[in-house]
């Protein structure tokens, strides 16, 4: 082996997926009416969420910590005011199995609850049986340096390749802290008792800057509430409550990329008077919990194939797989559905609020588009034309199916999808009769999963006399399907300068011809 050869190497950093498992959690349990509250008659509307608070991780075990929130609407029975709420925390407190997950992995852990069942046992408790799907992925970066060059060597002797690599920048999981104080509107009466407090993420702005990703939006945040007086008046107060944060990501710049997955973790409400002394004033804490992905598109040169004249080249290879990122897009679907109440559900007197939660069923990657199906959880509180049940829910599922543009995928590839539902409105056609919209946003990533055989090392050792001896000094060769000047040249160790000037070739040459005849002289 001879010495001297100067090998350019550069260190590329690669996400690599080790593995992702879905577990189902259940929980059930019973909910008892605090003794300060009265006995329960009927129940108007139930509601949870569910969330991860932490987890640990050890060798092939993911262990998770978080909660289950119920919040409970009833009438009461033979109380002057006739709706009343109550909530509870269950815990949540499982694992799941990962083979090779490990400490120094990046791990994320999501949970969604799939199903809740409740029954009125009597008019003092509640059962409740819910199943959360809780799923959790596993990343692992590996570090490989690959020649790029070899700096002695004259560049027509280099087969070079460009890689468009979706590389990873860093990963980092933050809180945004939300407060505000909200005012309750002329013309609405003052708060009695506060039912519920509903806190959900709406316009939301990611930017990328220097050592850092900004993140801008609005929380829409609604309180149902009873009057100060008799309370047989239930009032609405629907606010828009800016929050920004700076997540300090040291590596992140201005051309980059980031993804940002925010999460409503904890809220809470309290009533507060006005400088008039009057309880017209609700005081908001919130808590978003942040995983922020900063990740570049490189388009990285590698070396696919040297050779040297006189020299015989031990090149060594290792496959790597690496993400290119085909397309990346955000698209926004109006969705319409008239909605009729069933027989058993009271007429409606007017509409407080409307929710809708999205759900993706099926995600499905085709020729230069994805289609997407799932379902909206829709829920409608209303005012009844009823008064021994002033307010009740009914909730519906409504089924989508959305086709969205991805240029330049195709079956086989991998999707990355985020889900949101950015505004809800509603017009009351009838007392059974609703027209519910909701404006869907679709986040999507397709990636393509690749794998390349670089270039780790290069060992040059002299040709042995004999072989080179053995060489023809000229060759008369015929153009072969599929020949390139270069491969021509390494295999008869000679340039391609050489090539051009014995055979009276443009410089650079043009595409060689399938019978073309070529004089070589080594």
């Amino acid at each position: 082996m001879t010495l001297g050869h100067e090998l350019i190497k550069e260190k590329i950093v690669l996400e690599q997926k080790i593995g992702r498992n879905t577990t189902q959690v259940l929980l059930e349990g019973d909910i008892i009416v605090p003794d300060v509250k009265p006995d329960m008659s009927v129940i108007l509307q139930s509601d949870a969420k569910v969330g991860i608070d932490r987890f640990e991780v050890s060798s092939d075990r993911v262990s998770f910590m978080g909660r289950m929130e119920i919040s409970i609407l009833y009438l009461g029975r033979g109380s002057a005011k006739p709706v009343h709420s109550m909530s509870m925390v269950t815990q949540i407190d499982d694992f799941i199995n990962i083979d090779g997950v490990t400490r120094d992995m990046w791990v994320e852990v999501a949970a969604e609850l799939t199903n809740i069942d409740y029954k009125m046992l009597n008019d003092r408790k509640i059962s409740y049986r819910a199943v959360v799907d809780v799923s959790v992925s596993c990343e692992r970066t590996e570090e490989h340096d690959i020649v790029v060059n070899i700096g002695d060597i004259p560049a027509n002797q280099l087969l070079k390749t460009s890689l468009a690599i979706n590389r990873r920048v860093e990963n980092r999981t933050d809180r945004i802290n939300v407060s505000d104080s909200l005012a309750i509107p002329v013309g609405k009466p003052n708060i009695g008792v506060l039912l519920q407090t509903s806190v959900t993420l709406g316009r939301q702005d990611v930017r990328v800057g220097s050592g850092k990703v900004t993140v801008n939006g609005e929380l829409v945040v609604t309180n149902l509430y009873s009057e100060q007086n008799e309370g047989r008046l239930i009032e609405i107060v629907e606010n828009e409550v800016p929050f920004s944060g700076v997540i300090e990501i040291e590596a992140a710049r201005e051309d980059m990329i980031a993804d940002v997955t925010l999460a409503v973790q904890h809220v809470s409400a309290q009533i507060a008077p006005d400088n008039d002394g009057e309880d017209r004033i609700i005081d908001i804490e919130a808590t978003l919990g942040v995983v922020a992905k900063v990740h570049s598109v490189e388009n990285l040169e590698v070396l696919e194939d040297a050779y040297c004249i006189n020299k015989e080249l031990e090149i060594s290879k290792t496959a790597i797989k690496y993400p290119k990122l085909i397309c990346r897009n955000k698209n926004q679907c109006p969705f319409k559905e008239i909605v009729q109440l069933p027989q058993e559900a009271p007429p409606m007197l007017s509409i407080l609020r409307v929710s809708g939660k999205p759900i993706l069923d099926e995600c499905k990657v085709m020729e230069d588009k994805v289609v997407v199906e799932g379902i909206i959880m829709a829920d409608i509180l209303y005012v009844a034309e009823n008064d021994d049940v002033p307010l009740f829910s009914h909730k519906t599922i409504l089924p989508f199916r959305q086709l969205i543009d991805t240029k330049g995928s195709s079956p086989g590839m991998n999707i990355v999808m985020d889900l949101s539902n950015d505004h809800v409105g509603f017009n009351m056609l009838s007392t059974t009769e609703v027209e519910l919209r909701f404006l869907l946003s679709f986040g999507i990533q397709v990636v393509d999963e690749r794998q390349c055989n670089m270039i780790t090392d290069i060992a040059f050792h002299d040709i042995e006399p004999a072989k080179l001896g053995s060489m023809a000094s000229m060759v008369l060769y015929v153009v072969q399907k599929g020949d390139t000047l270069w491969n021509i040249a390494k295999k008869y160790n000679t340039s391609i300068d050489s090539l051009l000037h014995l055979n009276e070739l443009d410089a650079p040459p043009k595409a060689l011809e399938q019978g073309q005849k070529l004089l070589l002289l080594r």
